[in-house]
């Protein structure tokens, strides 16, 4: 499956990515062979394979622990960051255009 230079260009837009034409256009030969190989892949009999699980937390995973700041670094997160309301942080969405 080959992209077009329109839809790699329409890609990067979505990623928020500004490229020249030179690098659009090895972009879309890059896009071009990626999706060959995935196709190339799904095309092997996978009839019988056991599917992969995950490893335990043992091997490598981290606990994600909250953790309490004291006031001073709670303030200094607080002010320093761009918007928000009250404790909340505002963040722009995914699929916002970000303002200039």
């Amino acid at each position: 499956m080959k992209l077009s230079k329109e839809e790699v260009a329409h890609l990067a837009k979505l990623s928020r990515l500004d490229l020249p034409e030179q690098k659009l256009e090895q972009m879309t030969k890059d896009f071009g062979s990626i999706l060959e190989y995935v196709d190339s892949i799904q095309k092997v009999d996978v009839e019988g394979v056991e599917p992969f699980t995950m490893p335990s937390k043992s091997q490598g995973w981290r606990e994600d622990v909250a953790f309490e700041a004291d006031e001073a670094t709670r303030e200094l997160i607080l002010t320093n960051f761009p918007e928000r309301a009250g404790d909340l942080l505002a963040a722009p969405g995914v699929f916002e255009v970000p303002k200039k």
